[in-house]
């Protein structure tokens, strides 16, 4: 089997592809990155196959249209690829290609997540996490899943654990691992946040004897991770504080907080960071932060689902600290989110249909 991904270097949209092929037994990938000459032609070209995209296209136009918006280096990559038996793709500005290269290459095309404008009529897998199964009442090319697939498995953060906990220097005692998002349209953190949470923090740490392991992300404002960093960085209960691209000897410091946590705290905004906590294995709170609107996210209306299905816990700053000791001494077994598997499962039923024709 071989698998063409299309890739807009979002590291929210590739973690979805690589989940997906990861679980795809003797499956053989190619990875090819999407640029736009400009980026009006790349919603130039998603209007265009949301309005005629179903009608049949010559290879000959197909070649024109991908000429026409991809920059040079771009098209001569994807014009040489031979064969394919699917089409991978995640986010909207990639979708338009994976139409095109599909018809091109005789493939099925599968987008994860809804693509806009484009929608999902026109592909033969559409893989969507709840808060998109409204979009898809009535479409019968849809897999459906409560969060997003991701390359994370519960076996593959074990088998590491021990080691990265000695190369940590940790102690027997519970970990704690926050994984700190930023801003969004709906929701962000602030310095006061960060106050607050370094101050629930302290508290555990001292009454509970954790260790807490702190990572920001590309979307954390600048003075919040100043203020952090001024806290925890030569705090003995705090192992690890790291920034994006800070120079560490672990190979992959988000994954290595994975690992070696018994609980997870994940900010509400990125919905790819809970889902992949959700399916680490461990105790997960997912943390909403300040409000810039009045109307919460429907992403919320996920967590709280995960919640009532005991997968994880939703909580604020003025809970966090009682919501933290409960899920350390809960004895209560927790659910893990299988949405990789279920994508993968939806993937190998359409290649079979495909070869039974």
């Amino acid at each position: 089997m071989k698998v063409v991904i299309l890739s807009d270097k979002k590291p929210g949209h590739y973690k979805q592809s690589l989940g997906i092929v990861q679980n795809l037994p003797e499956c053989e990938t190619e990875w090819f990155e999407i640029q736009y000459k400009q980026k009006w032609r790349d919603n130039i070209l998603r209007i265009f196959m949301c309005l005629i995209g179903w009608i049949i296209k010559p290879k000959s136009l197909i070649h024109v249209l991908l000429r026409w918006s991809l920059t040079t280096s771009t098209y001569h990559s994807v014009s040489r690829i031979q064969d394919a038996d699917l089409i991978l793709s995640t986010g909207s500005s990639v979708a338009a290609v994976n139409l095109l290269l599909g018809k091109l290459l005789q493939a099925k095309s599968v987008t994860c997540r809804r693509p806009s404008p484009i929608g999902i009529g026109q592909f033969d897998l559409a893989i969507l996490p709840m808060q998109s199964w409204n979009s898809a009442k009535y479409r019968n090319n849809v897999c459906k899943t409560i969060g997003v697939p991701n390359p994370i498995s519960p076996d593959l953060l074990n088998s590491k654990r021990d080691d990265l906990k000695q190369l940590l220097y940790l102690r027997e005692s519970p970990v704690i691992g926050i994984l700190l998002g930023g801003t969004d349209p709906h929701e962000t953190i602030t310095v006061e946040d960060a106050k607050k949470l370094h101050k629930t923090c302290d508290s555990a740490a001292k009454k509970s004897n954790v260790q807490i392991l702190l990572t920001t992300s590309r979307r954390t404002p600048t003075d919040v991770s100043n203020y952090l960093k001024s806290k925890l960085v030569d705090v003995d209960w705090c192992p690890l504080f790291i920034e994006p691209d800070t120079p560490t000897a672990l190979d992959d410091p988000y994954q290595t907080i994975l690992s070696v946590s018994d609980l997870l705290i994940v900010t509400a905004d990125s919905f790819s960071m809970v889902c992949e906590a959700a399916t680490s294995g461990r105790k997960v709170i997912v943390l909403s932060l300040t409000q810039k609107s009045w109307k919460q996210h429907k992403r919320y209306e996920v967590y709280r689902y995960m919640q009532d299905d005991a997968i994880l816990y939703v909580c604020n700053l003025k809970d966090l600290s009682q919501q933290i000791h409960r899920a350390l001494t809960s004895q209560q077994q927790i659910n893990i989110l299988t949405d990789t598997e279920k994508a993968v499962n939806a993937i190998h039923r359409l290649l079979d249909n495909k070869r039974m024709l």
